[in-house]
């Protein structure tokens, strides 16, 4: 009895210190986000964030949180500033597709093929990008060959797709009922959510390529 207590006690605390660290790291994200001025910050600030969220499920402690996050950022400008730049044009090209069509006419077509297709590639573009920095920190790939296994990833492994895909609106839907969140978990939340279940794709993605 005392030890079914103690493993409840433990599985609380561990709950309690993944939110304190999950806001912690969102609000550093935030600030070497604008401390890049955005456009340069958003893409390293990510891939930190990303990292840090990975170091901890993999080794379960993570101290100086705030000189370790700043030595992600540096270490990752290189690779995150390119990426960020390609995936906010292709979100930014969604956009105004999406914006485009809202002012059209509504028509079967419309309905039925032009927005079903907008929100095809949007998914993609957000699975796409998830692997994307998975498979850098995984596999420390250049940017072009990180893209290319992040898209082959994407369409050989359908059901973390369709797992990472509910992670985003999970978070999405829950961000839009409670908007007192955003500052502490707009994007930290989906990153510990995906990478959580990225983690567990490419170990088995290594444990078939030891077995071939």
């Amino acid at each position: 009895m005392q030890e079914e207590q103690t493993s409840s006690t433990n599985v609380i605390m561990a709950f309690f210190e993944w939110l304190m660290i999950l806001a912690y790291l969102n609000l550093l994200w935030f600030f070497f986000t604008l401390k890049g001025f955005i456009v340069f910050g958003i893409g390293p600030a990510t891939l930190a964030l990303f990292g840090l969220i990975r170091k901890k499920l993999r080794q379960g402690d993570l101290a100086y949180i705030y000189q370790n996050f700043k030595r992600e950022v540096d270490e990752h400008k290189t690779f995150g500033r390119p990426f960020s730049w390609l995936t906010l044009g292709v979100a930014l090209f969604l956009y105004v597709d999406m914006m485009v069509v809202r002012a059209l006419p509504v028509s079967e077509l419309i309905q039925m093929g032009v927005i079903p297709a907008l929100i095809v590639v949007s998914g993609l573009t957000v699975i796409v990008s998830t692997f994307t920095i998975g498979i850098r920190l995984e596999f420390k790939e250049d940017l072009v060959p990180a893209i290319k296994k992040g898209f082959w990833v994407t369409l050989i492994s359908p059901i973390t797709v369709v797992v990472i895909l509910h992670a985003f609106l999970i978070q999405w839907l829950l961000l839009s009922y409670i908007p007192a969140l955003f500052p502490f978990y707009s994007i930290s939340l989906f990153a510990f959510l995906s990478q959580w279940i990225m983690t567990k794709a490419f170990r088995r993605m290594k444990n078939k390529k030891k077995s071939i």
